[in-house]
């Protein structure tokens, strides 16, 4: 399996469409998200159309990382150093034609949202509001954005993310 990057570039899109919704004025953006984040009057400024495009580029790293979290697959591809040739024949064939394409459903790609959000989103929030001091409403605002993102882009990859080889 190799990663449909068409599908990782619009996950890469979700967590700009989901946060409008998320920190929109009526739940937790406008004032409410400046006071979350404790934000000065100073940097209360639009973003820069340069942070965005460099924002996309991470939210399309994100979004391969969770492919290689969520297709197992890839696992064997990587063990085989991205050889495609190797992949059709052979042991990894025989193995992939056995249990390839299992756990390719939406509810496979919401436990391994579940699981990135707990492994790897919670600690690193964490940090940032234990360190930078910030409050727990903080914390929990972005747990709450970032498993709803993850779980997302998780679904979508799981569901449409790889292509046979």
């Amino acid at each position: 399996m190799i990663p449909n990057v068409l599908v990782l570039a619009a996950c890469a899109l979700i967590p700009f469409l989901f946060a409008m919704v998320w920190f929109h004025k009526s739940l937790f953006g406008g004032t409410n998200w400046h006071d979350i984040t404790e934000m000065p009057d100073s940097k209360k400024t639009p973003v820069k159309p340069i942070k965005l495009v460099l924002s996309l580029l991470l939210n399309f790293m994100l979004a391969f990382g969770v492919y290689l979290l969520t297709i197992h697959e890839s696992g064997i591809f990587g063990m085989l150093e991205g050889d495609i040739d190797a992949i059709k024949t052979g042991t990894a064939a025989a193995f992939l034609a056995e249990h390839g394409g299992h756990f390719h459903t939406w509810t496979h790609g919401l436990t391994h949202g579940l699981g990135a959000t707990l492994l790897f989103a919670f600690p690193m929030i964490g940090y940032v509001t234990i360190f930078e001091k910030k409050s727990a409403k903080y914390f929990w605002v972005y747990i709450g954005y970032w498993y709803i993102c993850l779980s997302l882009m998780a679904m979508a990859i799981a569901t449409w993310g790889a292509m046979s080889v």
